[in-house]
């Protein structure tokens, strides 16, 4: 049978999807110390010089020899997420072991596959400070639209054998940027991930992301390290910005009702009879919901631009969908 378990401080859980362990076949090894040896080209002479990576790509969690569970539980505060900017996890671990010299406890795959590449005792490279006290995950995407723009057409589905992904604009580090949104089979993994995590660590609490005035934090929130529950990048690092269109709602709900089904929490807003509907939920006047965007209509969608901060001009773009979103998001999720 296929392994469904992580594995922390050599014991097995049980998290209900398909796990590879960095032991079986397959496997992406995170204890390997091997010596890679990758070229480098110089920007300003244009020369090329090697570069040798070998030795250990993690270290021990704040202890002279490894904690048992017990002292673990103790330690572990936070499930720390990331984009991989790759399409699949085998070229994710060779970019972070074999070229960076780092580590993550987790890759998810674009299958929804999870590896497992070190024992949750071992403190894994990844996200700076924050090393000791979190669990690490990378989760396969491009992630940069912007950047990327045909990431995800037929050709590129159909060469590495991904699922496609829609674009979703995002506003992470106070920055407006387009990214891919993950899928199903990421998340349904992710959420049964995240549910037994939340189990075996109970300093996890709640399992929810920093908020303040109600809205998910998407920066740099004061003091990263004390934080419980689940982190992204962009949390402790400015210079950060994944995950991008990452639905953190729809992994909050998810852990909390025990549902890896959960779907998706984004507002779907395909027509003007959408938009009336909710402008006039949030108490503004689009006049008569018949799906034409008469004068009323245009009038309240720039009301709704200027208090949620921007141009006022009436169009609906990507912003202003992002903003209902947003805004529409607590009164959706309960």
């Amino acid at each position: 049978m296929p392994n469904t378990s992580i594995i922390v401080c050599g014991q097995k859980f049980d998290v209900g999807t398909r796990v590879i362990l960095w032991n079986e076949n397959g496997g992406l090894n995170g204890y390997d110390t091997s010596k890679h040896v990758i070229k480098v080209n110089d920007r300003k002479s244009g020369k090329t010089t090697n570069i040798v990576v070998k030795g250990k790509r993690y270290s021990k969690r704040n202890w002279r020899k490894n904690p048992n569970l017990k002292q673990l539980q103790g330690i572990v505060t936070q499930f720390f997420m990331h984009h991989s900017g790759l399409y699949r996890a085998r070229d994710t671990f060779n970019v972070l072991h074999n070229q960076r010299r780092l580590s993550v406890h987790f890759i998810l795959d674009d299958n929804g596959v999870i590896y497992q590449t070190l024992d949750l005792k071992e403190k894994s490279w990844h996200g700076g400070s924050n090393n000791p006290m979190s669990v690490g995950i990378e989760i396969d995407s491009r992630a940069h639209a912007s950047r990327f723009t045909d990431a995800y057409d037929e050709v590129h589905c159909k060469k590495y054998k991904v699922l496609p992904r829609r674009k979703r604009i995002d506003y992470v580090q106070k920055r407006w940027t387009m990214g891919y949104e993950y899928n199903d089979k990421q998340y349904e993994a992710l959420i049964k991930l995240a549910i037994i995590l939340k189990e075996v660590f109970p300093k996890m609490g709640d399992m929810l992301f920093p908020v303040k005035n109600n809205r998910i934090m998407k920066h740099v929130i004061s003091s990263p390290k004390k934080h419980c529950g689940l982190i992204c990048h962009y949390n402790n690092s400015s210079s950060k910005n994944d995950p991008i269109a990452f639905d953190h709602y729809r992994l909050q709900v998810g852990i909390a009702l025990k549902n890896s089904k959960q779907r998706s929490t984004w507002l779907k807003i395909d027509t003007w009879e959408d938009r009336q509907i909710w402008l006039k939920a949030l108490d503004y006047r689009p006049g008569i919901v018949d799906g034409i965007p008469g004068n009323r209509t245009i009038d309240a969608v720039r009301e709704f631009q200027d208090d949620a901060g921007l141009l006022p001009d009436g169009i609906w773009g990507k912003k202003t969908e992002y903003m209902m979103d947003l805004i529409t998001k607590e009164r959706r999720v309960r």
